[in-house]
């Protein structure tokens, strides 16, 4: 049985109040929540008529079964899996008809141009419906804005948007991977870039030597199946190692590049900020808590 969370009930579904809303192309957090939900008469919306601000959603099943449904088509939403979606829509979703067991569950909801860009891009790809597994990281990162918040310490608005582009990459990493397990050559390469992503020397030319294929081959391979580069893919799973390297411990920076296969603190801190629009060094304090 997998180990039960207790709902933080100091963080219930609700706005929050992260700063003055920016033109700033942001990922802008909404709301949040963890709740057990034990009848359909407690839990049930019909996303159609909601008056909300309009929104995108997701919300994710960690223990029991939620309910969805779109165009017709009924969705029984078990551990390990999550809708995408934006309110108002044409869904509806809650407790399932006829169950007995709670549901527990967690949510994020987001506005702004980001936003509703990222959930159009991940429903191109993959459906509203999102099959990921109960032991997933994105689920872990959902939570931990949950606790983030209870604490009162969601007020940046500039590490709230990094905290959710890195849970949009979490779930096109997982999506993707799943998708290509059946090619051969991109799933090798997948492999080959877990294996050697934290040696500064490795990139898209030794990758290719190692598969015995061309740059161009492996490129357009790779491009079709994941949708990026092999090179923005290898970035991007370094990016990941150093997060988890920043919420580890308090190691001086130049040693987390070392260690995630950049060349230097320098270059590592011009890509972070590149991408999450913040330097190592301001999103660290935030991510030890």
């Amino acid at each position: 049985m997998p180990k039960r969370r207790k709902p933080n009930a100091a963080a219930p579904a609700l706005l929050l109040g992260t700063g003055v809303r920016t033109n700033e192309p942001l990922l802008w957090l909404s709301g949040c929540g963890h709740e057990v939900r034990r009848s359909r008469r407690e839990y049930f919306f019909d996303s159609r008529t909601r008056g909300d601000e309009p929104h995108v959603v997701l919300q994710w099943t960690l223990a029991g079964a939620g309910w969805y449904e779109r165009g017709g088509r009924e969705t029984l939403l078990t551990r390990g899996m999550a809708f995408l979606d934006a309110i108002p829509g044409n869904f509806r979703y809650g407790y399932p008809p006829g169950a007995r067991e709670p549901y527990e569950l967690v949510y994020v909801s987001m506005r702004g141009r980001a936003s509703w860009r990222w959930h159009k891009r991940l429903l191109a790809h993959f459906g509203h419906v999102l099959t990921l597994g109960p032991e997933h990281e994105a689920a872990e990162q959902m939570l931990a804005l949950v606790r983030l918040h209870a604490q009162g310490r969601l007020g940046d608005r500039y590490l709230v948007s990094a905290r959710l582009y890195q849970l949009f990459m979490a779930l096109f990493s997982a999506l993707n991977a799943s998708r290509v397990a059946t090619v051969p050559l991109v799933s090798a390469a997948l492999e080959r870039i877990e294996a050697r992503a934290c040696d500064p020397g490795f990139n898209v030319a030794e990758l290719a030597r190692e598969l015995n294929c061309s740059r161009e081959h492996l490129a357009r391979s790779f491009q079709a199946g994941m949708r990026v580069t092999p090179l923005e893919y290898l970035t991007q799973h370094r990016l990941r190692l150093v997060v988890r390297e920043l919420r580890a411990g308090r190691e001086k920076l130049g040693r987390v590049a070392e260690r995630c296969g950049f060349s230097g603190a320098n270059y590592l801190c011009r890509v972070f900020r590149s991408r999450y629009g913040v330097t190592p060094a301001r999103a660290r304090p935030w991510m030890l808590g």
